[in-house]
């Protein structure tokens, strides 16, 4: 097996020419995934991936370059030193070391190793809680254990681990369909329900009724709430608020006044982490408080070109990515409202659609696939929904947050209404 040595070692036996800083970032994954179709396991796979990504900083231009062979690395610093020629010049410097970073937990021991055996008992429970209500169509289990470490020519060294818990179940009953979701760094306390619920969603969508067109108060399921809110923050992103395409101002009042939102890679999201892909320690950043834009958020080289000093927001998807803006947990404060609203509302569990969207404008418009009409202690399936809004007024038309939080991915929210949504039905 190919050895790769700490990043804080490679800075040290490798020579950088004429480079005036250096980050050595390294990243590696190992993934075991379980896949059922049909009647029958399609596949047992065992990847792994882990490499390097170097940056040069040469008079005050930035150069980026990466491999997976160490072997190679010496070679990757001089791609990255030749490259950073053609960047602009800016005041980037390297994150400083910090007195310390924060402590929580990222990984679960359960999943340490990969055990095969975990993942065919997940499976075996979730088709026998989905096939209580329809029969399976397509299941994933996926167990992953990964580790990302970081050092500089500032003096800088940092590490984590993490282990991943990815699944997904889909269902078919008659005309129709389910599923659902779950990722975590931790395994679920039960995977029954997660077959389950994507099961009880298809047997109640076996028979849908069409709905006329209206105005009406909307829920999103926790997984649409989040394709949403991936669509608004595409205006919060530093660089685009660099490159003047986005809309909103620090200050502003653009939002209903019961909404606030926080990026928290602290928070119990999948997306948990001590420090950022700068290795910058990682704190909660406000983005919207109480309707106001608080925040965008930027990594340490895209402020610099701005020329602002905001950080701790750079993400590294592995190695080979280049360091960008990005997002952690996504977290929604509770609001005060419990049970459910006494007039009518659309509860949207699968959308389709949204990436043709204009993010510029917020103007979008999704097809509705799985959606149940509530109201007077009853749950009706519909389909054949075209949603049509705007994001920016979406979270202006907020009626009620409730009052306890739930967690699903990267995502720690409230349930929502949405008031006076324009649905075209038949």
């Amino acid at each position: 097996m190919t050895d790769f040595p700490s990043p804080a070692e490679m800075l040290e036996k490798t020579k950088f020419p004429g480079a005036d800083a250096t980050e050595v970032y390294f990243s590696g994954a190992k993934t075991l995934s379980v896949e059922y179709g049909g009647s029958s396991y399609k596949k047992k796979e065992i990847s792994e991936d882990k490499g390097y990504g170097v940056r040069i900083i040469n008079g005050r231009r930035v150069g980026f370059s990466h491999t997976n062979i160490p072997e190679n690395f010496s070679r990757a610093a001089e791609t990255a030193a030749r490259l950073s020629k053609y960047s602009p010049k800016t005041g980037f410097s390297f994150e400083p070391p910090p007195k310390e970073y924060p402590k929580i937990k990222t990984t679960d021991k359960r999943i340490s190793g990969l055990p095969p055996d975990l993942a065919f008992t997940a499976m075996e429970e979730i088709l026998g809680g989905l096939r209580k209500y329809a029969e399976p169509t397509r299941i994933s289990v996926s167990f992953s254990e990964a580790s990302e470490s970081l050092a500089n020519t500032e003096g800088l060294s940092a590490s984590c681990c993490y282990t991943d818990a990815t699944i997904y179940a889909e269902a078919k009953k008659g005309e129709g369909t389910g599923y659902s979701l779950y990722s975590s760094r931790m395994l679920p306390e039960n995977f029954e329900d997660i077959g389950e619920e994507a099961g009880k969603i298809a047997k109640a969508m076996a028979f849908p009724s069409p709905i006329p067109t209206q105005e009406v108060l909307v829920k999103f399921s926790p997984d649409m709430l989040t394709s949403l809110l991936g669509f608004l923050l595409f205006s919060f992103d530093g660089d685009n608020k660099r490159r003047g395409i986005s809309r909103l101002e620090r200050g502003k009042d653009v939002f209903s006044q019961d909404f606030t939102l926080f990026s928290d890679p602290l928070s119990e999201g999948d997306s948990s982490g001590i420090f950022d892909g700068d290795g910058v320690p990682s704190v909660s950043l406000p983005l919207i408080e109480k309707g106001k834009v608080k925040n965008f958020f930027y990594d340490r080289q895209t402020a610099a070109l701005e020329g602002v000093n905001d950080k701790g927001s750079c993400q590294r998807p592995d190695y080979a990515s280049s360091p960008a803006p990005g997002i952690s947990n996504l977290v929604i404060d509770v609001g005060d409202f419990s049970g459910e609203p006494d007039e009518k509302f659309l509860e949207i569990v699968s959308f389709h659609g949204l990436h043709t969207a204009n993010p510029v404008s917020g103007d979008f418009g999704v097809d509705v696939d799985v959606s149940f009409l509530c109201g007077n202690g009853e749950k009706k399936a519909v389909s054949d929904i075209l949603l049509t809004g705007n994001i920016f007024n979406l979270f202006n038309n907020i009626k009620h947050i409730g009052k306890k939080q739930f967690v699903h991915a990267n995502l720690v929210s409230p349930e929502i209404w949405f008031s006076d949504l324009h649905i075209i039905g038949k």
